[in-house]
């Protein structure tokens, strides 16, 4: 098949579950449009809106990607972003695809899905990862030259992976304050944070019946610990954790530095810019919530983010402050 234009907007498999059977992705022409949604799925969806991609679908073998990554690398990633989750994450995102020499994927669902993925040998991962990014990474517009992807929070749990596939990327981990954090998913959870919800990520390590017999405070917080966690556990050498107050400096300070990438004097102008709105809602100005946020907390909340969050944050906290770092 021709491939220019085209883009993998899902992963399937022809067995009854994630991993089992013959694999499977789901294209959708794109043409030269850039991702600049907040999230991967907001661009895919306008674009299945297009009569063509609603006439014509296309399903291939992944061996497919394996295919075009021989005949078209794609650009190398410049850098990963991992996330504890409503913590600037998608800040840093849309700062970075301001810019139309970046090319920026946030949170796909193929490339989160694969990441996760428990049946599948890891060698094999690695290669259908290494396929898979290669294929969003693509060059559209022919003005492209770096490329960052970020992942969906849980997704961390699958560093291993991702680190084998990709052992010289760097990567950081962005974080915020425990209550703030657990409030803004009591408000609006996440997918991640409903029980069941999200069955290809071990979050936490219960019987389905005492994980339904949580409170959603006491869920919530445990799901977010463990993010915490494992972030701190598996912190390396391409590793870097940056705090929610760091931003939006840290964007063309540490975190440019960690990706080995210089930002012009018009291409900062355009990312401060960005820094003004809400990341999630572009059309409206910024306003810091951190303060709401802890005056709502209640007892509930506050001592599950006590007890399953903050030992973790301040681990995070401990290795950050360690870390040699500008």
């Amino acid at each position: 098949m021709k491939r220019d234009g085209w883009v993998p907007i899902r992963l399937v498999w022809n067995g009854s579950a994630v991993g089992d059977g013959e694999a499977f992705v789901d294209l959708c022409w794109l043409g030269d449009e850039r991702f600049t949604e907040p999230f991967f799925d907001a661009t895919i969806e306008n674009a299945l809106r297009r009569p063509f991609n609603r006439l014509f679908t296309h399903r291939t073998p992944i061996a497919e990607l394996g295919r075009w990554y021989a005949a078209s690398p794609g650009m190398a990633p410049a850098g990963f972003i991992f996330h504890m989750s409503r913590c600037g994450s998608t800040l840093v995102s849309q700062m970075l695809a301001a810019l139309p020499e970046n090319v920026v994927i946030s949170e796909a669902g193929p490339l989160d899905r694969l990441a996760r993925a428990k049946s599948i040998p890891e060698a094999v991962k690695a290669e259908w990862l290494r396929w898979m990014v290669s294929a969003l990474g693509q060059r559209r517009s022919g003005q492209e030259t770096r490329y960052f992807v970020k992942f969906d929070s849980s997704t961390v749990l699958a560093l291993p992976s991702i680190r084998r596939a990709f052992p010289s990327v760097p990567w950081i981990f962005l974080y915020r304050n425990p209550e703030e954090v657990l409030v803004s998913h009591l408000r609006q959870p996440a997918p991640a944070m409903c029980p069941g919800l999200i069955t290809d990520v071990a979050a936490i390590d219960a019987p389905m019946n005492e994980v339904l017999s949580m409170s959603a405070e006491e869920y919530a917080a445990r799901v977010i610990g463990r993010i915490c966690e494992y972030a701190a556990l598996r912190m390396d050498e391409c590793g870097m954790l940056v705090n929610y107050t760091q931003l939006p400096e840290a964007v063309w300070h540490s975190i440019a530095l960690r990706f080995g990438v210089k930002f012009s004097a018009d291409e900062l102008v355009r990312m401060r810019n960005v820094a003004l709105y809400d990341a999630k809602r572009p059309r409206q100005k910024f306003e810091a919530d951190g303060e709401s946020k802890r005056l709502e907390v209640s007892d509930a909340a506050r001592a599950a983010a006590a007890r399953w969050i903050s030992p973790h944050f301040d681990e995070l906290e401990r290795i950050r402050s360690t870390a040699d770092i500008p």
